[in-house]
């Protein structure tokens, strides 16, 4: 495992406080081969220029934000701008300029091989090259092109980005910063600004998925893959009043339609919910028969046989005894990688300690979340390595089958 002490203290200290790790999140996802391939599929789709839509399933603990994370990290290394907000009280999905307001001010991006966050810093690398283009005749065509484009979604759009381009060659960084709220959805824009920037009004319901396209085809034109949006905890959707919630669902659909049938290309929505959102059948989906008949459903659900990664709606199963396994492993191997520290038992040991530690606080393995798993384990390699004149976690622990159940027993228990 090629892992620096630094980022193995990243990874190590972020599990150690219940959150999921900024980067190298290769090393932990564990269980989600055939997922990670239809999203790599989907990467590739969406940068030939179609969109499309995703859903992920999976009840509490089963990985959805840990996976949102690793699509999230995938698709900034393969050069897409990348947004993720997730449903709140700060968010809700029943208003489609709120939508692209967070979505504008959620942005990631990678900028030579480091991963940032800023609207200006898509724009930044591509003025820099047009200010010192030798050919100041090419660099106005290109100027011409990019604007003439963006004329095709939003003339408001098109006149304001121009502007910007102006006001960052001149240095006049009050309007141009001013501009770039605007662009992002921002209503609070003094009137005399705007008119130095030719438009009136701003980002509302009825032009907010205009001004998502020609963003879309904006960064597509500066080089960028396309744009991935990941919004996580959609199922408090149920949760709003039912008009509210009746409008979310027609949203919901309305982006469906857009992406998948080409209007809205080179981009892609991901969605996560728990499964309630998807079959309760008095607030979920299924109270919208135009939504539920575009996300279809599986041939049979439970069967891994017959599992078909490319339905809009992808399952996460809970990791499985030995999926858990081989998490221990790679983060036993990252551990000792921080701290030197060679365990004195073995790793399917440590694992049934940590199972057994997780069961005394309430945890059922049934129930168990990833997050709760990694948390305990680093505490018990803590434990282990802080106190090795401690013998409670030296000993073999065995995981034994017996009947329904899984005991632990000694090694030298018979």
């Amino acid at each position: 495992m090629e892992l620096t002490v630094q980022r193995a203290r990243n990874i190590i200290n972020a599990l150690k406080n219940g959150v999921v790790p900024d980067c190298d999140l290769e090393f932990l996802c564990v269980g989600r081969n055939r997922e990670i391939k239809e999203f790599q599929r989907c990467f590739q789709v969406i940068s030939e220029g179609s969109g499309t839509v995703k859903f992920l399933n999976g009840e509490y603990g089963s990985g959805k934000s840990f996976f949102m994370n690793v699509i999230k990290q995938a698709a900034v290394k393969n050069d897409f701008i990348v947004s993720k907000i997730q449903v709140d009280r700060g968010f809700r999905f029943n208003n489609l300029e709120h939508l692209y307001y967070h979505v504008m001010h959620n942005l990631t991006l990678n900028i030579t091989g480091s991963s940032v966050s800023s609207f200006e810093s898509i724009f930044d690398l591509w003025i820099s090259r047009l200010q010192e283009s030798a050919n100041k005749d090419s660099a106005a065509a290109e100027i011409s092109k990019v604007i003439s484009l963006l004329n095709r979604y939003n003339l408001s759009f098109a006149r304001a980005f121009l502007a910007y381009i102006r006001a960052r060659i001149e240095k006049d960084r009050a309007l141009s910063d001013a501009i770039a709220s605007w662009l992002m959805g921002e209503k609070n824009i003094p009137a005399n600004l705007k008119a130095k920037f030719d438009v009136i009004g701003n980002v509302d319901r009825l032009n907010s998925m205009d001004f998502l396209k020609a963003f879309v085809e904006l960064i597509k034109l500066l080089g960028y893959s396309g744009l991935v949006i990941l919004i996580d905890e959609l199922e408090l959707i149920m949760s709003d009043r039912v008009d509210i919630r009746r409008v979310s669902y027609e949203n919901l659909r309305n982006i469906i339609d857009t992406c998948c049938s080409g209007e809205l290309g080179s981009c892609m929505f991901v969605f996560a919910a728990t499964n309630d959102f998807f079959e309760n059948p008095e607030k979920g989906i299924k109270t919208y028969e135009a939504l539920t008949q575009r996300l279809g459903d599986a041939i049979d659900k439970s069967n891994s046989v017959m599992y078909d990664a490319r339905q809009p709606v992808i399952r996460l199963q809970k990791l499985s005894t030995e999926e858990f396994q081989e998490l221990t492993d790679r983060i036993i191997e990252i551990y000792k990688i921080l701290y030197n520290f060679e365990p004195m038992t073995s790793n399917e040991s440590i694992r049934s300690w940590t199972f057994i530690s997780c069961r005394k606080f309430g945890a059922k393995l049934s129930e168990l979340s990833i997050r709760e798993y990694l948390t305990k384990l680093i505490e018990v390699l803590d434990i282990m390595e802080q106190h090795p004149e401690n013998k409670l976690f030296t000993s073999e622990l065995k995981a034994v089958k017996k009947g329904d159940t899984e005991v632990y027993i000694n090694r030298n228990q018979r």
